[in-house]
């Protein structure tokens, strides 16, 4: 049962925190935390002026204590005093002359008890050193409830011996003006923070004022409507680069969707021709049941469903690929096997020339496999466009592997080099699908996206020797690099 009483109790705990923070928003939390800084500073500075003022009045007042010792030191030295000390105009200490055997031989009216005797001594001890020493008795020497008093201890000499000289005033005034002090910082701290609250508060709602217009246009955005953006606000603070961010994760998010839309209509429209082929051959095999034309229908089935297999493979190659990240590879590749190996591969089928240019060891991070089939892409591309030659070089410079593969076909325009790399784009030239090379216009494609994912570049050049025809170029740096 305790457990899970503790437990419920942390629960509700928890909830009563999240509701809170749910309703202490931004404003409330800044106005807030700037109205406790300032009232802790003004509280602290306040403490401090009143600490500097009271000093100050207690040094002037033992200044002034001082002088009225050395004024009556002087009267002593003069001729001696005895009886009542006369007093000064505005003064409201009190003095006291004491022997060697502590009794007091002097003193102010205010200090006498009657007509002839005079209180006892302001101090019952006189100081064990005899030099000038203040202190402050919480005894009033005079009328009770007067309050402290700061006392002045003075050595002097009298013809009977050492004696001394006490002064005592009272810290009422003092007292005073740290209570007149403290009455004004207590009235006006409530003002100064209400001022200070109510100035943040506004300040706190001016800068939040585009973070509402941005939440509230951003609750508009769907995926129906990419178009719209954000407000950048006029001040180039954070706020105006967070907008702009956010503007820019939108085009972001709006070219994806447009390439995403694009991608699911090329599909289907290249999908809907095998099938479209498929379904009219199975209807008249089913119209025309012969065997000799079943197995024809059959053998051309065949193809299309070879055909389909290839595209299906090749975009979920895409699809799983599309956010691969740059660097992301454990695992290091040899291009110059690779290259070797697929010269060998070439070399073995019937077609063009296969040529082997320059040839350095180079490995690089990456998956082999993916590698392989940019490749394979590659070739596959030059033998459906050259005439009668391939030819295939790997360099190693300055801890960048270039890998080029040129042919001696029909040359392609620079304004139509990048469009190639599109996904179903394929020369107007070259219409013909072959299984080997995709033939729906994806290799170029998945050859550009696995290349970028190895950290590189892939282009089409002009062939280096100046002849007709075209060099893919693949540029990607090196694991010794790295």
């Amino acid at each position: 049962m305790s457990e899970g009483h503790d437990t419920t109790e942390r629960v509700e705990r928890q909830r009563k925190v999240r509701l809170l923070e749910r309703h202490w928003g931004i404003r409330a939390r800044v106005t807030a935390l700037a109205t406790l800084i300032v009232a802790a500073t003004l509280v602290l500075s306040g403490v401090a002026l009143a600490t500097l003022v009271h000093n100050s009045l207690i040094d002037d007042l033992d200044t002034t204590l001082l002088s009225r010792a050395q004024g009556v030191a002087a009267l002593v030295s003069a001729g001696g005093v005895s009886g009542t000390i006369p007093s000064t105009a505005n003064q409201n200490s009190l003095v006291q002359v004491i022997d060697s055997k502590g009794s007091v031989i002097a003193a102010t009216a205010n200090m006498r008890d009657g007509e002839t005797t005079f209180d006892d001594p302001v101090l019952a001890h006189p100081p064990t050193e005899r030099q000038t020493m203040f202190s402050t008795l919480t005894d009033a020497p005079l009328d009770e409830g007067t309050g402290e008093f700061r006392i002045l201890a003075n050595p002097v000499t009298l013809p009977t011996g050492p004696g001394w000289i006490y002064v005592a005033s009272p810290l009422a005034q003092a007292d005073a003006a740290i209570a007149s002090l403290s009455t004004l910082f207590a009235i006006g701290l409530p003002l100064v923070l209400l001022v200070v609250a109510f100035a943040v508060w506004l300040a706190v709602t001016n800068a939040l004022k585009p973070v509402q217009q941005i939440r509230v246009r951003a609750s508009t955005i769907s995926a129906e409507d990419l178009t719209q953006r954000v407000p950048v606000p006029r001040r180039r603070d954070e706020i105006a680069h967070l907008a702009e961010t956010m503007n820019e994760m939108l085009d972001r998010l709006e070219s994806a969707a447009i390439r995403q839309n694009q991608f699911i209509g090329d599909a289907s429209h290249e999908l809907r021709s095998p099938l479209a082929a498929l379904r009219a051959q199975v209807e008249v095999a089913l119209a025309n049941p012969d065997p000799v034309e079943a197995n024809r229908t059959l053998e051309v089935v065949h193809d299309q469903v070879l055909r389909m297999s290839v595209l299906t493979n090749d975009l979920l190659f895409l699809a799983r690929n599309l956010e691969a990240a740059p660097g992301a590879f454990s695992t290091t590749v040899d291009l110059d096997e690779l290259v070797l190996a697929e010269v060998g591969r070439l070399r073995d089928l019937d077609g063009p020339t296969i040529s082997l240019g320059g040839l350095d060891a180079a490995r690089v991070h990456g998956s082999q496999r993916d590698l392989e089939r940019v490749l394979r892409n590659l070739t596959d591309n030059a033998r459906n466009h050259a005439h009668s030659l391939i030819r295939i070089s790997l360099s190693n410079e300055n801890g960048v592997a270039e890998l080029t593969v040129e042919n001696d076909g029909v040359g392609i325009a620079v304004v139509d080099r990048e469009r190639l790399f599109e996904r179903f784009t394929r020369q107007d030239d070259s219409r013909v699908r072959s299984l080997t090379g995709g033939g729906f216009g994806l290799g170029l494609a998945i050859a550009r996206q696995v290349v970028v994912a190895h950290g590189g570049t892939l282009a089409i050049h002009d062939r280096a020797d100046g002849q007709s025809g075209v060099a893919f170029r693949i540029r990607i740096p090196t694991a010794a690099a790295e």
